[in-house]
C-alpha cells in the first residue's frame, strides 16, 4: 500500500534527525500491599518533535497556551499512546491530555500538559 510505504520512507528519512524522547505508560500497579495504586512501570524511547499549537487554533479549541503539541515519530515508538502517559523531551516532562495520528499515520499527534512529576 501507498501509505505503508510512505511511513517507512518518513521513518527512514527522519529517524536519527529528530529529539530523543521517552514515553512512560501510565497503569495501575500494586503497591506491593495489595493496593492498586498509579504508575508508569514501562518506558519507551522514541523520537519526536516539541511544539507549541497556532494561538487562533489553541483559542477555538479550548487549548490552554502552556500546553506543549509533542509529536513522536510512529516508527520509533513500541507503544500506543495514551492519556495520563508522561513524555521526556528536550528536559521536561509533560503528561498526555489528548492524542492524535497523522493521516499516514506516521507522527503520534500529543497535546501535553507540563508537569514537575516525573514516574
Amino acid at each position: 500500500m501507498l501509505l505503508d510505504d510512505l511511513k517507512s520512507d518518513v521513518t527512514a528519512a527522519l529517524a536519527g534527525e529528530l529529539r530523543s524522547a521517552v514515553l512512560w505508560q501510565y497503569s495501575v500497579v500494586d503497591d506491593g500491599h495489595g493496593n492498586e495504586v498509579p504508575g508508569y512501570d514501562t518506558s519507551y524511547p522514541c523520537e519526536g518533535v516539541r511544539g507549541s499549537y497556532d494561538a487562533q487554533y489553541a483559542g477555538q479549541s479550548g487549548i490552554p497556551r502552556t500546553d506543549a503539541k509533542i509529536e513522536l515519530l510512529v516508527g520509533t515508538l513500541a507503544a500506543t499512546p495514551k492519556a495520563l502517559d508522561k513524555v521526556y523531551i528536550d528536559g521536561a516532562w509533560w503528561i498526555v491530555v489528548n492524542i492524535a495520528i497523522d493521516p499516514a499515520s506516521v507522527m503520534w499527534v500529543l497535546q501535553c500538559s507540563i508537569t514537575s512529576a516525573a514516574p
